[in-house]
């Protein structure tokens, strides 16, 4: 049963060992790359390698550059839908900008605006950022607002949107934790004037995602472009790997970023710092800077299809509202759904870990009980009425008095199996046959039954209340036969064959003085 109760922990620690290793391997190894965008066109014009924003129109894109020193790449550009420049690059005003890094359309359509927020740390930081704003037709140069930070504080930030009443709300750029939430305080500034003060109006942060890009976990974090659908009813931040799309309820931008979970659509851009809808709401456009680039490698427009809302049912509440009914699995995200999964296979591989240790270790500590010659006892020690004690040599049953035997008061032990190497145990009232293997010696060897006090080899009755002597004290060599109560004749023991023996002659060897080899009584140890 030990053994049996062994295996079966055994097998269940393995098994929970193996579940523990799946768990693990499921969080160690990286989610697969994203699948490819489709491509709708590429940019061939060299004075665009460095594309940081984009939006798109019904005949085509608009485009800026990220920073640069190069006056002819500062410029806004219009695109075809084949990605080809259209017409004259419009210029900057009052001197053009230091870093611009998103685009933005109002949501009537009419507006483009430019965020210039660019710092990075590697530069000198900027004591004041700037949006433009121009006709999306582009009739008209870009004006110029000044804008600063409440604390004066420098931040480096590329995502812009414009809420409902054509204000733009700036999302800035981190490596780890959360992005800020800025916009307007007070009236927007025009032209070459001191900066307008901005105000803070919360703080971002983004699901943990695994998705390969070239930063590793800072490129899932830094927030790199942001636009409005052109119904207003939802907002994307995009990551070097990821796009996170919100749903805008009564075009609230900054409940929706703050307090919502966004659907997350996981991109394959090399270098991604811009996206933009369809003008019909239903695809995400992507394209990279291309400033890190191999010269050769080429600049693609991408488009994603956005990862869809969970289908749910909803059922009025007594005042009118609705009120989502899917259930609280319904509403895990792909990678949640695969978190908890992984999650539950660990705890069942260390729960069957756990099971196996404890069963392995109470099976080998459990004692077990011996008593007489072999045999288990019960749990007070003492041996039931039916228990039979195992042989003595190969088997056999014990010989008369041997290691515990139970004996009947006056008489020899009677062993539960006879002769050596297992010999059968005689039918009742018959006789045991005697020497090894169970057979009763010939003549010589061993000889016929000793008269009163003589004893064989092979074993057999003693005389005089004698007990058989025989090799390791059984009746027979290796546990003969068995002993019987002594029995008394006028004219002294007899042996069987009619021929009487004088006390301790004969070839049964000695008498009782010497005892015989290993014997209970007398002889020698």
């Amino acid at each position: 049963m030990r053994r049996f109760l062994a295996l079966i922990t055994g097998a269940l620690s393995l098994l929970g060992a193996v579940a523990v290793a799946i768990g693990v391997v499921l969080v160690v190894v990286p989610s697969p790359a994203a699948a490819e965008g489709q491509k709708r066109c590429t940019v061939t014009d060299d004075r665009l390698r460095e594309l940081s924003g984009l939006v798109a129109t019904e005949t085509g894109y608009i485009v800026i550059n990220d920073g640069t020193d190069v006056e002819s790449h500062k410029r806004v550009f219009f695109l075809d839908a084949d990605c080809e420049v259209v017409g004259e690059p419009v210029r900057y005003s009052v001197g053009g900008p230091l870093d611009t890094e998103d685009l933005a359309l109002s949501p009537d359509g009419e507006t483009l605006w430019i965020a210039d927020t660019g710092d990075n740390v590697t530069g000198d930081r900027r004591e004041r950022v700037a949006v433009w704003s121009m006709p999306v037709s582009g009739d008209e140069r870009p004006v110029l607002h000044r804008l600063a930070y409440p604390d004066g504080e420098p931040r480096d930030a590329e995502a812009l949107v414009i809420d409902d009443d054509g204000v733009p709300v700036i999302v800035t750029k981190v490596a780890l934790g959360k992005a800020e939430i800025f916009t307007v305080d007070g009236e927007l500034p025009s032209g070459d004037t001191e900066p307008g003060k901005m105000k803070k109006l919360g703080e971002v942060e983004l699901p943990t995602t695994e998705t390969e890009n070239a930063f590793g976990s800072a490129g899932r974090t830094a927030i790199t472009g942001a636009a409005r659908s052109p119904d207003g009813g939802r907002v994307v931040l995009r990551t070097y790997a990821d796009a996170f799309e919100y749903d805008v309820a009564d075009g609230d931008l900054v409940t929706a970023l703050t307090t919502t979970e966004p659907r997350v659509t996981p991109l394959a851009d090399p270098f991604g710092e811009a996206i933009a809808y369809t003008p019909d709401g239903t695809t995400f456009l992507t394209v990279s800077d291309g400033g890190t680039l191999d010269a050769g490698e080429p600049i693609d427009v991408l488009s994603y299809a956005p990862t869809p809302r969970s289908e749910s049912a909803s059922e009025a509440n007594a005042d009118g509202s609705e009120e989502s009914t899917a259930s609280w699995f319904d509403s895990l995200s792909t990678q949640e759904t695969a978190y908890l999964v992984i999650a539950a296979v660990g705890l069942i591989g260390v729960g069957l870990v756990g099971v196996g240790v404890t069963g392995v270790v109470r099976a080998r500590r459990r004692p077990v009980k011996r008593t007489g010659a072999g045999g288990s006892a019960g749990d007070d020690g003492s041996r039931g009425s039916t228990d039979r004690p195992r042989g003595a040599v190969y088997g056999g049953g014990p010989a008369a008095g041997a290691h515990g035997a139970r004996r009947e008061p006056g008489h020899a032990a009677a062993p539960a199996d006879n002769g050596g190497y297992g010999g059968g145990r005689p039918g009742e009232g018959g006789r045991p046959a005697a020497g090894v293997y169970g057979r009763r010696p010939a003549g010589g060897a061993g000889g016929p039954r000793p008269a009163a006090g003589g004893q064989d080899s092979g074993g057999g009755r003693a005389a005089d209340g004698g007990r058989g002597g025989g090799v390791y004290g059984g009746g027979g060599v290796h546990g003969g036969g068995r002993a019987q109560p002594p029995r008394r004749d006028r004219g002294g023991a007899a042996p069987r064959d009619g021929r009487r023996r004088e006390s301790g002659s004969g070839p049964g060897g000695p008498g009782p003085e010497s005892g015989g080899g290993f014997g209970r009584h007398g002889g020698r140890y």
